[in-house]
């Protein structure tokens, strides 16, 4: 079979780079490491696996050290990783398969499993990329920022074919710790920004900035680049089927919702089987209230399932769990509580580690009696899907304002940075201020949590103003408090 060389540029991955290396080292047949400027034991871990390494000088262009890094590769394939991904285990038959099955190939699409945690929801994108491909001169990376190297093995002079391989990569680079430890959004974006800057009529390096501002939810700015984007994509380009879907949820969340509209409905016309807009669409009709539109569409979410990859990239759980996530609150909005009851759970039993199902199953039935043989019952669900019952059902306890059964259950959970935020809630509720201190000194390293509880607090109390507003609408004093409330919130 075909040999197949690692290469990897590096910089100060000294925390991460064992683990990638472990999960590959037996996969491939030599380890290429170019270093960019490390000042701690990277190196070294990666000697400890017999890899040879190189130093180069950091220029702000990944495809200028990603290339440097080819140059030293002597075997058949080359396979690209960076120190933030892991090999995973089932990969290694797909590699043998893929390389044995296509002999002829220029490269192979790799799915780069992407975990995110932003706002504090667990999710994972499901990305294609050219990872794996012929050693060959002409087969080099071009793009200071998210270089590419697929459209070289297309249409270089020893233009090869790239077929789809089942190998599974994950990538943790874009976990919270990660992002903010790298510096990683300030970095990309002075990078775009130059790229931008030299080549003002490319739409691949527009989109690369508009993604650029996103994750600085610099909406504005995102859309611009986008919309430049737009302007000069090629329709049949892999990453244009990704720009339309990143493009319009920008604008819904910018709330440009007739213009996001628009584009949905070109990037509809031009992608039928992409069941991710199809998912945008019913987050669109929803804002409207288009109630039967928005079920309709996530319905067919479930209907279409995963769209084919490539050429497309899937965010995990939209034709499942998220689509039943979305029904329910469909239901909900329209006072169908038991139906709503059904999706969540639905939601909750295909994904047990999707909390905001169970908890939003949860807290309807508690609404209509927290007594204990619902207690009982919601303890069972959350058992038989292998979860934690104390933390869930305490979690639900919390959102009812069941304070006081919610920190019995809380406390009693077995991983208690998982139920900070409700915990913190309860003891703040309770007016238990020495619990709440030691739960913040242990649980609360960066101030997030504390910042969040601020929050609902603030958000509590403006929900008790519009109250009495409901009941003394024409009150001067609850009007000014509400002000103040909504100023303190923003």
């Amino acid at each position: 079979m075909s040999s197949v060389s690692l290469c990897m540029i590096v910089r100060n991955e000294e925390s991460s780079l064992t683990s990638c290396l472990q999960s590959v080292c037996d996969v491939v047949d030599e380890i290429v490491i170019v270093d960019t400027g490390s000042t701690d034991r990277t190196i070294e871990v990666a000697k400890q696996y017999g890899a040879r390494c190189y130093s180069v000088d950091w220029e702000h262009d990944f495809a200028k050290a990603r290339n440097v890094s080819l140059s030293h590769a002597t075997k058949d394939f080359i396979l690209v990783l960076d120190a933030d991904e892991l090999w995973l285990p089932e990969s290694s038959s797909a590699l043998h398969q893929a390389l044995l099955a296509h002999p002829d190939a220029g490269g192979f699409f790799v799915h780069i499993y992407n975990q995110t945690d932003a706002d504090d929801i667990d999710e994972t994108e499901v990305s294609l990329n050219v990872r794996l491909f012929r050693n060959q001169p002409e087969n080099r990376f071009s793009g200071a920022l998210h270089e590419q190297i697929a459209e070289t093995i297309l249409t270089g002079p020893a233009a090869g074919i790239i077929v789809d391989s089942r190998i599974k990569i994950l990538h943790l680079g874009y976990l919270q710790s990660a992002v903010e430890e790298k510096q990683k959004k300030q970095r990309n974006l002075a990078i775009a920004l130059r790229e931008c800057e030299a080549h003002p009529n490319d739409g691949f390096r527009s989109f690369n900035l508009g993604v650029e501002y996103v994750r600085l939810k610099d909406w504005p700015k995102a859309i611009a680049a986008f919309a430049c984007a737009h302007h000069e994509r090629a329709p049949d380009a892999l990453w244009v089927p990704r720009f339309y879907k990143i493009f319009i949820s920008a604008l819904m969340q910018n709330d440009r919702w007739e213009q996001a509209q628009g584009i949905l409905h070109e990037a509809l016309g031009m992608f039928p089987d992409y069941t991710d807009l199809y998912y945008l669409q019913g987050v669109a009709c929803y804002q409207r209230q288009e109630w039967f539109c928005a079920l309709n569409s996530y319905s067919r979410c479930i209907e279409m399932g995963d769209p084919p990859i490539p050429p497309y990239t899937v965010e995990r759980g939209i034709s499942s769990y998220r689509a039943y996530f979305a029904i329910g609150q469909v239901y909900q909005s329209v006072g169908k509580i038991a139906e709503a009851a059904v999706a969540y759970r639905e939601a909750f039993q295909l994904n047990p580690q999707f909390t905001q199902s169970y908890v939003r199953f949860a807290t309807l039935l508690l609404k209509a009696s927290a007594d204990s043989g619902t207690i009982d019952y919601l303890a069972k669900v959350a058992e038989s899907a292998g979860e934690d019952s104390a933390a869930l059902v305490g979690m639900a306890l919390v959102e009812v304002h069941q304070f006081t059964k919610g920190k019995t259950h809380l406390e009693s959970a077995t991983n208690v940075e998982r139920v900070a935020e409700h915990l913190a809630l309860a003891y703040a509720f309770l007016n238990e201020p020495e619990q709440l201190r030691q739960l913040l000194s242990r649980c609360d390293r960066d101030g997030a949590l504390r910042a969040r509880i601020h929050r609902h607090l603030l958000e509590q109390g403006l929900q008790i103003v519009q109250e009495g507003l409901q009941r003394f609408p024409d009150s001067s004093v609850l009007l000014e408090i509400k002000s103040d409330y909504e100023q303190w919130i923003s």
